[in-house]
């Protein structure tokens, strides 16, 4: 093609006018795919006669690269136009192509995406040009296509021919061939054939050139409608391809190419996504128009299907050919009842198909129908759900006649080491709402004994419950002591639990360590996690139970407490009698009182209840001799015997002739377990004597998270007033540091001279966790607080407290010299009045005293609270210093 420029009558353009107008009309050609162009060999000439630096700008100002009209890329333009161009992906569609892809309605109104046309979304292509595409054996042979001629033998050629516009190439000394309208394996026997026969004694070699570049048009309902410029090997979907899609209003289904004005072919583009048939995808012709037309019809498929979309039908369209398309239903999908929504001019009309007949799936379906495919219920059909400590949980079939031994099996086979044998529980859906009830029974009867009662037979829909007996509870253990480490700042990978195989006893690797920290009993908290196991398994029996209740029918529930393993909240089951509560419960425990049980019963009234309690004999309800019966929201509490104790010890360290742990009996005393121990020995100083208690190491922990707290605040108050200049609370914050990590002693001051004679005040009834700590004699005075230098000084009776403080280099400056005490060995306190200051006129110093300045609080003011904490501070030191002492 050639563009020829006129110039004006009024003035002649510049080479400079004429580069940039034939440039711009071949950029603002080739940039709007109105129709592709290739300069002639002048128009790249009189762009290449131009200045460097205007070469530049015109490229950059038309966004090409220069090196394609001036050589630089290594090829000559009229070497380029020989060449082959094929479809190449380029940059992302625009925004205006992603509106028109929109265009028509892209997501219908419940949400579903049309079916095809996301292939083409944003895949419009560009053209580059490639020399070396293989060329199938089929290619029809046409005007501008290029044939490589290699002779070898006696005469060595190599001929580049072109097919000219009449169909014929020019062979030397043979003359033109007509090869236009031949397939390459057609043309290449004819060549072999003549040169052969024209020329003896050589050997021909045809391969193809380059191909030939012909224009196709796209119109109709495409995102880029207009002329292409495609290679001989371009096909529809390729330049369906090329021009960006088919917009949403147009047809998939019944894209036609005409030639010369007949159409040739129809291309249903649903061939090829579903079934990857490309047998209609046929090679386009130069002059080739490829028509999309309107889309006619459309329906949509939603709910259990493959593939949920809007689908073009062609044709009579019936459900089948539709599920066809939507990849057919899920495996959830019920077929029976399939709904579809049809708008026509009397309105909506909804029809109810069963695709499981032939009257449903040969249904015929009109443009806008709504097709949906619902789920099937999810409820189990013939079948039972046993959970808990088997080995196989979960869903199985139930059958006529099925027993709970058939379900689960032996005991060796089907259950865990951890289930308990004595309690399981059997619930059963009773009516359409879902009610159930619930049946008690034995695993060791049930398993061992075919004919027993407690082997039931089973119904559809029911559960079994299967509950552990609390012996390997290792893994429920260790996560709660490690949750409260984690909770007190402790390291929980520190803490591993494992369980020993022969006794079932818990043992948490690091124990002491772990439950130091957690705070925590392991014999209690096993128990509590015990229980926990337990009722995280009743928990939903419970819910349910408790939601099906109503007025007049409260909800059947029993709680049992006291003297057994697990106590809590249970079903009452059907045929709950106190002997199976008790086995639910985990058994009685070994304090449990078998004389007197008590039940407490609630009676409605009217509008109002009343309780009634009953004792009876829990020996005769276990043997079945009672006639107590338990009905809903019942308590039966089980007593422990009278003055039952367990933990009843205490420990006796240091100067005892005999130290150890005890069991004493309730009512016991200092007096008689010092007894036991055989007394003191001859080096023993009961003078200095700790004695600790655990109720008041609580009792002392609890006052030191107070004090703790009131004191940060103190110091949160102080200092946002900062209205005391030289106020420095870094001494109260060094304080509250320490009493973070203080640690209960729990310690209670005794006199064991007064209580050894037997006197009754000084002589202390024991109590659990009791410890005593009689040191040897160390005299020993100490000096603590506001000194210079805290240090131990030999005990010398001559010597007053004065002596004792100028010996420890004497009191700070911020000391209270007005509130100077002394922490006797015995753990009493005693205040020094003036005249025992400076004489000794009361009882004097002993050996294992301490005396302790403490700090002056008005030298922080506002701090009311430092003077206490530093006095226990200094009481606990003490107290621990005797003991490591």
């Amino acid at each position: 093609m050639r563009l020829d420029f006129k110039p004006s009558s009024r003035r002649k353009p510049s080479l400079r006018q004429k580069a940039t107008s034939w440039m711009a009309l071949v950029l603002f050609v080739a940039s709007g795919s109105v129709l592709a162009f290739t300069p002639t060999a002048a128009q790249i000439s009189q762009f290449q006669s131009l200045p460097k630096a205007q070469q530049e700008a015109l490229a950059k100002q038309y966004g090409v690269d220069v090196s394609t009209l001036t050589g630089g890329g290594g090829s000559s333009a009229t070497t380029a136009i020989q060449q082959a161009p094929v479809l190449e992906p380029a940059a992302p569609a625009s925004a205006k192509t992603n509106v028109a892809n929109t265009n028509g309605g892209q997501v219908s109104a419940n949400g579903l995406l049309s079916f095809g046309y996301d292939v083409f979304s944003g895949n419009g292509l560009g053209l580059t040009v490639v020399d070396n595409l293989p060329v199938p054996l089929d290619y029809q042979m046409g005007p501008g296509d290029v044939i490589s001629v290699q002779t070898f033998g006696k005469t060595n050629q190599n001929l580049s021919l072109t097919i000219d516009r009449d169909g014929s190439i020019n062979l030397p000394d043979i003359g033109p061939v007509a090869v236009s309208g031949q397939t390459f394996t057609q043309l290449r026997k004819q060549l072999n054939d003549i040169i052969k026969r024209k020329t003896i004694g050589v050997d021909v070699s045809v391969t193809m050139g380059a191909m030939r570049t012909m224009q196709v048009f796209i119109a109709g309902e495409a995102v880029q409608p207009g002329a292409y410029n495609v290679n001989g090997l371009t096909t529809i979907t390729q330049a369906l391809i090329a021009s960006g899609g088919v917009k949403q209003t147009g047809s998939l289904r019944h894209i036609q190419l005409l030639r010369k004005g007949k159409i040739v072919s129809e291309f249903d583009l649903y061939d090829l996504l579903i079934k990857g048939d490309t047998s209609k995808d046929i090679r386009l012709s130069s002059g080739d128009t490829l028509f999309i037309p309107v889309r006619d019809s459309r329906v949509s498929i939603e709910g259990e299907v493959v593939r949920p979309a809007l689908y073009e039908i062609k044709g009579e369209t019936n459900t089948a050919q539709l599920l066809a398309l939507a990849g057919g239903a899920t495996p959830s999908a019920y077929l029976s009842r399939v709904g579809v929504r049809r708008t026509s001019a009397q309105g909506l009309e909804q029809f109810t198909l069963d695709l499981s007949k032939k009257s449903g799936r040969d249904f015929v379906l009109k443009n806008g129908d709504e097709v949906t495919l619902s789920a099937v219920s999810m409820s189990l059909k013939n079948a039972i759900a046993v959970r808990g400590e088997v080995v196989r949980q979960g869903a199985m079939k139930v059958t006529e006649g099925m027993t709970i031994r058939d379900a689960i099996g032996s005991i060796e086979d089907g259950l865990k080491p951890s289930a308990d044998l004595n309690y399981a529980l059997l619930v059963r859906e009773v009516n359409a709402n879902q009610d159930i009830e619930v049946y008690q029974f034995s695993l060791l009867n049930a398993l061992t004994k075919g004919n027993s009662a407690d082997n039931l037979v089973l119904q559809e829909k029911d559960q079994l419950f299967v509950f552990d007996n609390g012996l390997a509870q290792g893994y429920w253990f260790g996560s709660y002591v490690n949750s409260k480490v984690k909770a007190n700042g402790g390291d929980a990978n520190k803490t591993r639990e494992v369980l020993d195989a022969q006794t079932g006893a818990i043992v948490v690797k690091d124990e002491a360590t772990a439950l130091n920290i957690a705070g925590t009993d392991k014999v209690s908290d096993a128990a509590e996690l015990r229980k926990a196991s337990r009722e995280a398994l009743l928990e939903p029996i419970v819910e349910r139970l408790k939601e099906q209740a109503s007025y007049g029918q409260p909800a059947k529930l029993v709680e049992i407490s006291g003297a057994v393993k697990f106590p809590g909240l249970y079903p009452l089951a059907n045929n709950t009698t106190v002997k199976t509560l008790l086995a639910a419960a985990g058994g009685l425990t070994e304090e449990a009182f078998l004389a007197s049980a008590e039940l407490t019963h609630r009676q409605m009234q009217g509008d109002s209840s009343t309780i009634e309690r009953i004792n009876f004999s829990l020996q005769d309800a276990m043997n079945g001799q009672s006639d107590v019966t338990l009905g809903a929201q019942d308590h039966l509490i089980i007593k422990s015997q009278p003055g039952w104790q367990e933990g009843m010890v205490i420990e006796l360290q240091g100067e005892f002739v005999f130290p150890g742990t005890y069991t004493f009996k309730r009512g016991e005393t200092l007096k008689d377990v010092i007894a036991r121990a055989g007394g003191f020995t001859e080096f023993a100083y009961p003078a200095g004597a700790v004695f600790s208690r655990e109720r008041l190491k609580r009792q002392e922990a609890e006052r030191l998270k107070f004090l703790n707290a009131q004191l940060k605040q103190e110091i949160s108050g102080l200092a946002l007033r900062r209205q005391t200049t030289g106020t420095d609370p870094a001494q109260a914050i060094a304080i509250v540091d320490q009493l973070d990590k203080a640690e209960p002693v729990g310690r209670l001051v005794v006199d064991l001279d007064r209580a050894m004679t037997g006197d009754s005040l000084a002589n202390l009834m024991l109590e659990k966790g009791d410890k005593l700590f009689v040191p040897a004699l160390n005299p020993v005075v100490s000096i603590v607080g506001e000194v210079q230098f805290a240090s131990n000084h030999t005990f010398n009776p001559n010597l007053t407290v004065e002596d004792y403080i100028a010996a420890a280099g004497g009191t700070k400056r911020q000391a209270d010299t007005e509130r100077i005490y002394i922490v006797k060995s015995n753990g009493s306190v005693e205040l020094p009045n003036n005249s025992f200051w400076f004489s000794r006129h009361n009882d004097p110093l002993e050996p294992g005293d301490t005396i302790i300045v403490p700090i002056n609080t008005d030298y922080l003011d506002g701090l009311s609270t430092l003077s206490t904490a530093t006095q226990i501070l200094y009481q606990l030191g003490v107290a621990w210093s005797a003991v490591k002492n």
